[in-house]
């Protein structure tokens, strides 16, 4: 989990890589490995994998994070894992250091068991509460939105609004029939100076007025990490 550290933070103003609160000089930002698109903002605590659009105010374990996303405060992922179908959950049986520390003595079976968690996926146009806590490895999908508190243990499907502990369907944000347009259209690739001026409180308008092909402009994914985007920058604008 390397970090990076913005002597000047005002010299990525124009890259379009935004932070809140606002980063202060020599301030460190954990995880410069991650990748993500520009026009995102990120939490000073650490970049994580955005698409374009979306902000977070939290920094968890996530494979991937798409376009215009919302996310809380204090969002985690669950640690990491125990053997619940084992006799005991306890890790004395397969950590060989913490029966040192214990003073175990003795030949031991050697267990073996992998603790780790798989990262999250995130679709597009989700929103998550603050405190959400969402078990390792599972998918929200596009449009999904998750209460603030909620303890999420299964996959999320799109267009979904769940909540609660465990969390659990509250009802869907719209019909079938709009769900099956809205995911069938995938609006979130195009760039938002072309659909600025939809109405986006009304799905039927939206739609109706929705622009035909030639009057789209499409943004590509380009998902680089920190160092990667400012030496795109400043390649780009030495030319």
């Amino acid at each position: 989990m390397k970090s990076f550290i913005f002597d000047d933070p005002d010299d990525i103003s124009g890259i379009g890589i935004r932070f809140y609160p606002k980063l202060r000089a020599g301030q460190k930002v954990k995880n410069r490995k991650t990748e993500f698109e520009t026009l995102s903002q990120h939490s000073p605590q650490g970049f994580m994998p955005l698409g374009a659009y979306s902000y977070s105010h939290s920094v968890f374990h996530a494979h991937r994070i798409g376009r215009y996303c919302s996310i809380g405060t204090a969002v985690t992922v669950m640690g990491n894992t125990h053997p619940h179908t084992w006799v005991t959950t306890s890790p004395i049986t397969y950590k060989a250091r913490r029966r040192r520390l214990l003073g175990v003595q003795g030949e031991n079976r050697e267990l073996t068991f992998d603790e780790s968690v798989a990262p999250v996926t995130i679709g597009n146009d989700v929103w998550l509460g603050q405190n959400v806590l969402l078990k390792g490895g599972i998918c929200v999908g596009d449009g999904a939105v998750i209460a603030a508190g909620s303890v999420v243990t299964k996959d999320v499907e799109p267009y979904s609004i769940v909540g609660g502990n465990p969390a659990s369907v509250i009802k869907s944000r719209f019909s079938d029939e709009i769900v099956c347009d809205l995911v069938g259209l995938q609006w979130w690739k195009y760039k938002y100076d072309c659909l600025q001026h939809l109405d986006f409180s009304d799905p039927q308008l939206f739609f109706k007025y929705f622009p035909a092909a030639e009057y789209l402009n499409e943004l590509p994914e380009k998902r680089l990490n920190v160092v990667e985007h400012i030496d795109q920058y400043r390649k780009n604008n030495s030319q």
